[in-house]
């Protein structure tokens, strides 16, 4: 069973929010959405209750299929960063009448095998490094988190095996063998920081190439834009939902 967590009243328009890798709290900064909306955080593997759980792309979609379901909503938003944003992507292209709009911050969609190795061979030494509290507690705050949610990200983060980081990259989303991409016709936002790796801004001008998303770059803004540069994004953010909810 997917776990998640809520915000706000379930009578006003739903918004999917889809963390990042292991940060199950990366829309910490737009939380404040719920005075307005009803936010639905699923825990996806290698984050809060699943952090245990071995990222399956495929998995995750039906799950998220499945409580999708469960909120009875005609349509609803969806928002994701990283590979949370990816899931959207593939989320979108599937069962685009689900949805009112979709939102895609920071989604790597142009995998190099070398880039997947690197990032892959790694994993042994970063998921120690994950396991060091004192490191977590100290992301957190650069972060922006609550005191609650960074102790808690310490917490989680002890779960997290070379395996389960490993899968973050090996199954990183490539958008041109999801062909179904483009034939989505919801209008869809894209935004990536200025700040960020040479795929990231790739990836970018890929998803733009739906005519149906627009791009944006977030000046200043590094990967984790969403917790370190929420005053310049929240504004963009509400100004495309409340003309779609």
């Amino acid at each position: 069973m997917l776990h998640y967590d809520e915000y706000g009243s379930k009578e006003n328009p739903t918004i999917l929010l889809l963390h990042g890798a292991g940060a199950l709290d990366t829309f910490c900064g737009q939380y404040c959405f719920s005075d307005n909306y009803h936010l639905v955080v699923p825990h996806l593997a290698g984050a809060g209750k699943a952090a245990a759980e071995i990222y399956k792309p495929e998995k995750a979609v039906e799950e998220l299929f499945t409580l999708i379901k469960t909120l009875h909503k005609k349509r609803i938003g969806v928002i994701g960063h990283s590979l949370g944003g990816q899931i959207a992507i593939m989320l979108v292209s599937k069962r685009p009448e689900l949805f009112n709009f979709a939102v895609f911050l920071s989604a790597w969609v142009n995998p190099k095998p070398k880039t997947i190795w690197m990032y892959c061979s790694l994993a042994g030494l970063s998921a120690k490094m994950l396991h060091w509290r004192w490191l977590a507690l100290l992301q957190g705050k650069y972060w922006h988190y609550t005191r609650e949610q960074a102790n808690n990200l310490a917490e989680y983060l002890k779960q997290i095996t070379p395996q389960v980081y490993r899968s973050f990259f090996a199954n990183t989303l490539d958008l041109s063998k999801l062909s179904e991409y483009q034939a989505v016709t919801i209008p869809m936002l894209a935004i990536c920081g200025s700040k960020e790796v040479k795929d990231m801004k790739v990836s970018l001008k890929q998803l733009a190439q739906n005519p149906n998303c627009r791009a944006i770059t977030l000046q200043g803004g590094n990967h984790d834009f969403p917790m370190r540069n929420a005053r310049q994004l929240n504004p963009m953010l509400k100004q495309f939902i409340v003309e779609r909810l």
